[in-house]
């Protein structure tokens, strides 16, 4: 009997834990949410970069060495602002960027000018996310698949993804557009993600709940 009972312990926990679905993320579940950070490795940069005048010459180089950080960190840094927990209406978002940040490190310079917005779709997204380890995290990972920034139309998109850590399995998928504003290359772009977080808070949630909780 206690075996049994033991084992239903555990087996209850093991569901808990590979359980979560996009309706989870409209219930009172206590799951752990853990911001993953913002994936540069698969954005295409459209138009000229060159035109921010402080910036000087932006290379493709110089955006990932210095600028796929500087774009992360303010989100890290000035949470009150890009609050995601507000937008998710969630607490205690915990934060760990530190495999989005390795992979923008080896993100492919040869790959990160393009005529277009490649228009990654569902499947693609799901490749992206397979090629994460997330070790030993659970719960549910926030992470913003960034896809193309834009200089010509003024204009980015980001995938916004909402992932069982354990599976893997992508529970909820969106692209978003953010516009752009403010003085200088970094704020210019930083204002992008703000814009997504804020459409996410003001409209993007509740179409995710009228979509996905029942």
């Amino acid at each position: 009997m206690k075996k049994l009972f033991l084992f239903l312990i555990l087996f209850q926990a093991s569901f808990l834990l590979h359980a979560q679905t996009a309706k989870d993320v409209f219930s009172t579940s206590n799951y752990t949410y853990t911001w993953l950070g913002i994936d540069y490795s698969h954005v295409k940069l459209i138009g000229d970069f060159s035109q921010f005048l402080e910036a000087g010459e932006v290379s493709p180089t110089r955006l990932k060495n210095t600028y796929f950080p500087a774009w992360n960190n303010l989100v890290l840094n000035e949470r009150t602002k890009y609050d995601i927990g507000l937008a998710l209406r969630k607490e205690n978002i915990q934060y760990d960027i530190t495999e989005v940040t390795t992979k923008n490190a080896e993100t492919p310079l040869e790959q990160l000018e393009a005529l277009n917005a490649p228009f990654y779709n569902e499947q693609k997204i799901q490749e992206f996310v397979n090629s994460y380890s997330f070790q030993d995290k659970n719960g549910i990972g926030i992470l913003f698949i960034a896809e193309s920034l834009s200089k010509s139309s003024e204009e980015a998109y980001y995938h916004v993804v909402l992932i069982n850590l354990s599976t893997k399995q992508v529970l909820i998928q969106d692209r978003i557009k953010g516009e752009p504003s403010g003085i200088g290359l970094r704020n210019y772009w930083a204002a992008t993600v703000y814009r997504v977080i804020q459409k996410i808070e003001k409209t993007q949630y509740k179409t995710w709940k009228s979509k996905y909780k029942n």
